[in-house]
């Protein structure tokens, strides 16, 4: 199940006439296959509690929150401040023993939102708890503010709410609009996919946008924008390479952590002239004291601790003579020690949430002291490769296929910030499909194959039965049409890729990163642009086609691929994709492969 969010209810208007939509029950309308209550229902199930105000249906699809009860506002059709009131009522009659707080979330949800997803209310409640302010709102594509999508705080909703309705008759059949409960203090957020349908033209076009592939860019802005994270932990960033940082990492120890010598030279008390010691050697590793008195010099290596009260001068910049040490005249005064904390102090936050564990960021770490952050591990992959036809014979009998995606597709996952955990086979049958989409604890599961709509492709079968909620369902991109992401109730993601060779692969680069940032709550990926080496063609949709580094930082793109083997990929460097619509001598999206 979604990673609950202690201190955050919904409540849910579902109690309009749609009078817009006549001899309709618009909020059991369905688009992508689920009624628009059961999508706000998918979307809030990550609730303490949520409150749907309005007719209970005879049925619910989708997933829900574990705490769901209905009531309806008085009177019946009241308007959205009277439905309000009546989700706070259910709400507080909850035998919860914790006491609520007046700055526990209440997410208000209209029940008309089609495409709305966990991650934007997410969204919508960290924005509230970071700003000063007592309610933020959705604002949609269009710039319009959504005053029935937002993330109250308790007390600001049940103030505004009992003034709203100071001397409205509750006889009276429409109450006040939600703006008379507005708090003073109110931010905005702008969020996909929170367009509402008020008329059948706008579950027309919801239905007809359900139905239509995204383009590539596309899909990877809903991916990061529908793949909720992964639950945080805490732990050594050298055992979770891959993962991204959930919260600052921060400095334990200051750096450096001693006063130590930058080069090789003097240790130096006093102005000069010194008078030489050469009985004292201080090295790297010492760990008595040293004293150095006024005009002495003493001997010092680099990374050795520098004597109380002294200064560092490295050899280049002195003139010995005897036992006497001078200052070279043309050298520079300055010290040539690195003093506590001169890089970072104690407290210094040294990364910021969402950067990836790197090796860079692990040795810092270790430099820090840092033995514990707080992040999100790079997601755990079960990689199924369906087809009957499938062998792992050097030479296969007719019919069947040498399995040459098996051995090499964790290969490219790892690449993408992936961690696969497995590799297994999954014949072609209903139970099998059923048992890959179940079985295991892994955090994603990589199907290839059987990701089409034939009759010997189950993938959106298995999907329907295990009612997983789709994020992409199929691709405007050549190869890649078939792939799919979808999220079960339980949370895993399934990601489809299509069966070809070059064809998983080539979707698996360009998609998967976006996959494994969404996951752990890392930054989107850069994208890399570069001119291409000779004129490429449009098409009217995208394509991802080999590409060559050449001498002058141009790329050489290929005109066709064959998709059935990878050796399009053994001298090549990246893919290329290049979308409909641009010039032919446009730069063109680089999508790099492991080093060759």
């Amino acid at each position: 199940m979604p990673e609950r969010s202690p201190g955050v209810d919904a409540i849910v208007l579902a109690g309009g006439r749609g009078s817009r939509m006549p001899g309709t029950d618009k909020v059991l309308a369905t688009v992508d296959g689920r009624t628009l209550l059961g999508h706000v229902l998918t979307a809030t199930a990550f609730c303490d509690r949520v409150v749907v105000v309005g007719p209970r249906p005879s049925a619910l699809d989708g997933p829900a929150a574990a705490d769901l009860r209905f009531t309806r506002e008085t009177p019946h059709f009241g308007g959205p401040v009277r439905a309000l009131r009546a989700g706070l009522e259910a709400i507080d009659r909850s035998a919860d023993p914790v006491p609520a707080s007046d700055d526990d979330v209440i997410l208000t949800v209209s029940a008309d939102l089609p495409f709305v997803h966990e991650n934007a209310l997410r969204s919508l409640v960290d924005a509230l708890r970071s700003r000063e302010v007592d309610a933020v709102f959705a604002t949609d594509a269009a710039g319009r503010v959504q005053y029935l999508v937002g993330a109250w705080r308790r007390g600001a909703l049940q103030r505004g709410v009992a003034a709203a309705l100071v001397g409205v008759d509750d006889t009276r059949e429409r109450g006040p609009s939600v703006r008379a409960a507005l708090p003073q203090a109110t931010a905005t957020l702008a969020l996909d996919d929170v367009e509402d349908v008020d008329t059948p033209e706008d579950l027309a076009a919801a239905r007809a946008r359900a139905e239509r592939s995204p383009d590539l860019d596309a899909a990877r802005r809903r991916i990061r924008a529908r793949v909720a994270p992964l639950p945080v932990r805490h732990g050594r960033p050298s055992d979770h390479y891959g993962g991204c940082l959930a919260d600052p990492m921060v400095a334990v120890r200051p750096f450096p952590s001693f006063d130590t010598s930058a080069m090789d030279g003097w240790a130096v008390a006093g102005p000069g002239p010194w008078k030489v010691d050469d009985g004292v050697v201080v090295t790297a590793g010492f760990t008595g004291t040293t004293a150095v008195a006024d005009g002495r010099a003493v001997r010092i290596a680099t990374g050795a601790p520098v004597p109380l009260g002294t200064t560092v001068i490295r050899d280049e910049f002195t003139v010995r003579s005897g036992d006497d040490l001078r200052r070279r005249p043309d050298a520079p005064v300055r010290d040539d020690a690195r003093r506590v904390g001169e890089d970072w102090a104690v407290g210094a936050v040294l990364a910021g949430a969402g950067r990836s564990v790197t090796p860079a960021l692990v040795s810092t770490a270790l430099s820090a002291g840092v033995e514990s952050v707080t992040l999100r591990a790079a997601p755990r992959v079960d990689v199924v490769l369906s087809g009957d036809e499938l062998s792992d014979s050097v030479d296969p009998p007719p019919g069947s296929i040498r399995d040459t995606v098996g051995p090499v597709l964790p290969h490219y996952l790892r690449w993408c910030g992936l961690d696969p955990v497995s590799t297994r086979r999954c014949r072609d049958t209903d139970d099998d499909f059923d048992e890959a989409l179940a079985a295991g604890d892994a955090d994603v599961v990589v199907i290839v194959g059987a990701t089409g709509f034939g009759a010997a492709d189950p993938l959106a079968g298995a999907l329907a039965r295990a009612d997983a909620r789709p994020v992409v369902r199929g691709l405007a991109c050549r190869p890649g049409g078939s792939t799919s992401v979808s999220v079960t109730p339980s949370g895993r993601l399934v990601v489809g890729l299509p069966g070809n060779p070059f064809a998983a692969v080539a979707t698996a680069c360009a998609i998967l990163p976006d996959v494994a940032r969404a996951l752990t709550g890392g930054r989107a990926p850069r994208r890399q642009y570069g001119p291409p080496a000779q004129a490429i063609s449009s098409s009217t949709v995208t394509r991802l086609l080999p590409a060559t580094a050449t001498a002058d930082g141009r790329w050489r793109v290929a005109d066709t691929v064959r998709t059935a083997h990878l050796a399009a990929l053994v001298e090549c460097d990246a893919l290329a994709v290049v979308s409909p619509g641009r010039a032919p001598d446009d730069a063109i999206e680089i999508v790099p492969l492991p080093p060759r």
